[in-house]
């Protein structure tokens, strides 16, 4: 078995010209964000508290306890059908309640062991996010890869703040802490003005896709995302086929598809009729400067330039992305609500 594959022809799937659009008067203005919660402080604190954890591997039949660290695979059902979006492979994450599935983690850590497989009936939520599947009834299938306990550290505790480094009393980290997730609001910010940016790129070249071409560029994320998973876990491909379909018809997942494409194909034109140069040089820079903050140095971009022809070949195409992005944020001004600069 393979995943679903694509019969359509190359020729469908080029991507279509435009007229390059304008630069000239790009302009944007970023409203003010919300201000942060206590909620929001809270969840940033249990996160450095999980980070500065002690864990044990939890062994095969061990069985499993909230607040653990659990690798999962998950596939849901509901009116004898796959739930869109609900196969997920090797998915870790913490064993704690979540909004969107109440019961749903619960339910795991309950009757759920080590390398054990698990049944979960419960009720989709009223808000759940696929609309004709609100408040039905759903089950889904659970194999719980591995775990992990976490002890956490008390969190007034001497050693903890010394290891935190953040402040000697609680007040003093939460006011810091406070500080650091108002920075990392302000790199936020950015991305929300670059999308801004791009947004108006977009409307400045409009486009008519191709429904092929936007079904093959769906059907490539859900492979890498669901599809490739499916068929090592041999699930049969009529069940590939509506899994594939939850996608191909979901609409949010469509549009956004859509915007990508249609951003894509503006900054294309905007590449040609500027004439940007990728140079190997300025290549290795802008692959360092959006490595950089997951943790990747110069030697590493460097090497996973050369790594494969096909690594080789996404980074360039990553690099082109990145070069003409730039280019068009150099032209763009850009104002946030609040601040006397532009």
């Amino acid at each position: 078995m393979s995943p679903v594959v694509s019969t359509v022809s190359a020729e469908a799937l080029k991507l279509p010209s435009v007229a390059p659009p304008s630069l000239e008067g790009l302009s944007v203005r970023v409203p003010t964000p919300d201000d942060l919660t206590e909620e929001d402080l809270l969840r940033a604190f249990h996160e450095k508290r999980r980070a500065l954890a002690t864990t044990r591997e939890r062994q095969p039949g061990e069985s499993l306890e909230m607040g653990d660290d659990v690798q999962l695979n998950i596939v849901g059902y509901c009116d004898g059908k796959l739930i869109p979006f609900s196969a997920r492979f090797g998915m870790t994450s913490e064993l704690a309640p979540i909004e969107a599935l109440p019961g749903f983690c619960e339910a795991v850590a309950e009757g759920g062991k080590v390398g054990a497989s698990m049944q979960i009936a419960l009720e989709l939520p009223a808000d759940y996010p696929v609309e004709h599947l609100q408040g039905k009834p759903a089950r889904f299938l659970v194999d719980v890869v591995a775990a992990r306990q976490v002890t956490l550290l008390p969190e007034s505790s001497p050693e903890f703040l010394t290891k935190l480094g953040m402040g000697s009393t609680l007040e003093e980290v939460m006011d810091n802490l406070r500080e650091e997730l108002e920075d990392e609001l302000s790199g936020q910010l950015w991305v929300q003005a670059q999308d801004m940016v791009l947004d108006e790129l977009a409307r400045r070249a409009p486009v008519e896709l191709p429904r092929a071409l936007v079904d093959e560029e769906l059907r490539r994320r859900w492979v890498q995302a669901e599809g490739q998973a499916m068929v090592e876990y041999q699930f049969d491909v009529e069940e590939q086929q509506e899994a594939l379909r939850g996608w191909l018809t979901d609409p949010a997942t469509r549009e956004d598809v859509e915007r990508r494409l249609r951003i894509g194909i503006a900054l294309k034109a905007v590449t040609e009729a500027e004439k940007l140069q990728l140079t190997p040089e300025n290549l290795e820079e802008l692959i360092r400067e959006h490595m950089e903050p997951f943790g990747f140095g110069a030697e590493e971009v460097h090497a996973a330039l050369r790594e494969t022809p096909e690594t080789t070949r996404r980074l360039t195409e990553l690099g082109w992305y990145l070069l003409a992005v730039e280019h068009v944020m150099n032209k763009a001004k850009v104002t946030f609500e609040g601040a006397e600069q532009a």
